[in-house]
Protein backbone atom coordinates (compact mmCIF):
# COMPACT_ATOMS: atom_id res chain seq x y z
CA UNK A 1 0.00 0.00 0.00
CA UNK A 2 1.31 3.44 -1.38
CA UNK A 3 2.48 6.17 1.54
CA UNK A 4 -0.59 8.27 2.50
CA UNK A 5 1.64 10.77 1.21
CA UNK A 6 2.21 10.01 -2.04
CA UNK A 7 -1.13 8.91 -2.58
CA UNK A 8 -1.85 12.95 -1.81
CA UNK A 9 1.16 13.82 -4.12
CA UNK A 10 -0.38 11.96 -6.84
CA UNK A 11 -3.98 13.39 -6.44
CA UNK A 12 -2.36 16.78 -6.39
CA UNK A 13 -0.16 16.63 -9.22
CA UNK A 14 -3.33 14.61 -11.13
CA UNK A 15 -5.89 17.86 -9.90
CA UNK A 16 -3.20 20.28 -11.21
CA UNK A 17 -2.98 18.21 -14.43
CA UNK A 18 -6.71 18.52 -14.90
CA UNK A 19 -6.85 22.35 -14.22
CA UNK A 20 -3.62 22.85 -16.82
CA UNK A 21 -5.66 21.65 -19.66
CA UNK A 22 -8.60 23.26 -18.32
CA UNK A 23 -6.82 26.63 -18.29
CA UNK A 24 -5.27 25.46 -21.78
CA UNK A 25 -8.58 25.72 -23.64
CA UNK A 26 -9.01 29.04 -22.18
CA UNK A 27 -5.80 30.49 -24.49
CA UNK A 28 -6.09 32.16 -27.55
CA UNK A 29 -2.46 31.67 -29.28
CA UNK A 30 -1.55 27.75 -30.32
CA UNK A 31 1.90 28.05 -28.49
CA UNK A 32 0.58 29.10 -25.24
CA UNK A 33 -2.25 25.86 -25.31
CA UNK A 34 0.71 23.50 -26.63
CA UNK A 35 2.73 24.52 -23.75
CA UNK A 36 0.45 24.13 -21.05
CA UNK A 37 -0.57 20.66 -22.36
CA UNK A 38 2.86 19.61 -22.34
CA UNK A 39 3.28 20.76 -18.56
CA UNK A 40 -0.23 19.01 -17.49
CA UNK A 41 1.19 15.91 -19.55
CA UNK A 42 4.59 16.29 -17.68
CA UNK A 43 3.00 16.11 -14.09
CA UNK A 44 0.57 13.17 -14.88
CA UNK A 45 3.70 11.37 -15.94
CA UNK A 46 5.40 12.64 -12.70
CA UNK A 47 2.07 11.16 -10.64
CA UNK A 48 2.59 7.50 -12.64
CA UNK A 49 6.07 7.57 -11.70
CA UNK A 50 4.91 8.11 -7.91
CA UNK A 51 2.48 5.87 -7.75
CA UNK A 52 4.70 3.00 -9.42
CA UNK A 53 7.39 3.83 -6.96
CA UNK A 54 5.00 4.38 -3.67
CA UNK A 55 6.19 2.05 -1.47
CA UNK A 56 10.17 2.48 -2.02
CA UNK A 57 10.10 6.57 -1.92
CA UNK A 58 10.56 8.16 1.82
CA UNK A 59 7.93 9.88 2.88
CA UNK A 60 7.38 13.33 1.16
CA UNK A 61 6.89 16.70 3.17
CA UNK A 62 3.58 18.02 2.09
CA UNK A 63 4.10 21.85 0.21
CA UNK A 64 1.74 23.52 3.40
CA UNK A 65 4.44 23.08 5.94
CA UNK A 66 6.85 24.76 3.77
CA UNK A 67 4.71 27.75 3.24
CA UNK A 68 4.00 27.77 7.07
CA UNK A 69 7.48 28.16 7.75
CA UNK A 70 7.50 31.02 5.42
CA UNK A 71 4.64 32.66 6.43
CA UNK A 72 5.96 32.91 10.32
CA UNK A 73 9.47 33.92 8.93
CA UNK A 74 7.84 37.06 6.76
CA UNK A 75 5.37 37.78 9.96
CA UNK A 76 8.67 38.18 12.18
CA UNK A 77 10.75 39.64 9.61
CA UNK A 78 8.31 42.73 9.33
CA UNK A 79 7.22 43.32 12.58
CA UNK A 80 10.91 43.81 13.10
CA UNK A 81 12.83 44.52 16.68
CA UNK A 82 10.74 46.01 19.60
CA UNK A 83 10.93 49.58 19.49
CA UNK A 84 12.06 49.87 23.38
CA UNK A 85 14.94 47.80 23.57
CA UNK A 86 14.05 47.27 27.33
CA UNK A 87 11.01 45.41 25.99
CA UNK A 88 13.17 42.69 24.31
CA UNK A 89 12.70 39.20 26.16
CA UNK A 90 16.19 38.32 24.36
CA UNK A 91 18.68 40.83 25.94
CA UNK A 92 20.58 40.56 28.46
CA UNK A 93 20.26 43.34 31.26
Amino acid sequence: MPDRNVTLRVQSLRESARRTRRLATSLSVSADQQNLIKFAEEQERQAAELERAGPELSPVVPPVVEVQIQVQQQQQQETGPPANPDDDPNMKK
